[in-house]
């Protein structure tokens, strides 16, 4: 199966504690059911920064993270798409909170707000036939309808193959 591949570094939101060790076998299990690239849960906050050195990356992101808060992030169900990196996923709603995070991150690195961001936790990278991706999305609704606290902004270098993917750095957003 032909991998998908990303650009430059990306902002994450990542579960942590007992739903994102749930969610992390639930991503390892369907990786390795499917013969597709395990990776860390995560609901992308803002994608494909480029051109911008590392150092700096960490130092705006840490800054971003200063003026954010820890948010509630809610999944509410699986779905699928004909596109690599949301081939299966648990769509997270798109709360004030989460929404006013992008534009922020946005901001941060001088983009306009994405007016189709659409916030979700991809379960599997690749492609699936439309039937497959139906049966698993029905398997899982009950299993990807949960939530979890965002606590840090991730920056991970997604950059090529996703085995190749590494977090560049993590910052904690100070308490509500």
């Amino acid at each position: 199966m032909h991998e998908p591949r990303a650009r430059g570094v990306s902002l994450w939101l990542m579960p942590e504690g007992e739903v994102g060790g749930r969610l992390t076998a639930l991503v390892a299990s369907l990786a390795a059911r499917l013969g597709t690239a395990p990776f860390p849960p995560h609901v992308t906050l803002l994608p494909g920064i480029e051109g911008v050195p590392d150092g700096e990356v960490l130092a705006v992101s840490r800054t971003l993270a200063g003026g954010l808060r820890p948010l509630a992030v809610r999944l509410v169900g699986a779905e699928g798409r004909d596109e690599p990196f949301r081939c299966l996923f648990a769509r997270a709603s798109a709360d004030a909170p989460l929404v006013s995070a992008h534009a922020a991150a946005s901001r941060a690195f001088g983009r306009e707000p994405d007016p189709a961001f659409f916030p979700h936790l991809s379960l599997v990278y690749g492609a699936l036939g439309a039937e497959v991706k139906e049966r698993l999305a029905a398997e899982l609704r009950s299993e990807a309808c949960t939530a979890f606290a965002a606590l840090r902004l991730h920056a991970w270098r997604t950059e090529g193959e996703v085995v190749a993917w590494r977090e560049i750095g993590s910052f904690a957003f100070p308490p509500a």
